[in-house]
């Protein structure tokens, strides 16, 4: 459990949107999979794998933390 979940609520409220949280982290990762690296090497491909890369890094983050199994 990410520790700013507990700053202003306690754990028992927390637990209570467990089935929200799990909710959203299943729409996440079915519905916003990772992107797959540029294959196309034209101009500007570096800015376009930068915008995969943070993209992708994005939703890992978030799947991170809106993970309230772990304590």
């Amino acid at each position: 459990m990410d520790h700013r979940w507990l700053k202003k609520n306690t754990k028992a409220e927390v637990l209570g949107y467990r089935n929200a949280l799990d909710a959203l982290k299943e729409i996440l990762e079915t519905d916003f999979k990772k992107q797959e690296a540029v294959r196309d090497y034209s101009p500007g491909w570096e800015y376009k794998q930068i915008a995969v890369n943070e993209r992708n890094h994005f939703i890992d983050e978030l799947i991170k933390f809106i993970s309230i199994t772990k304590d």
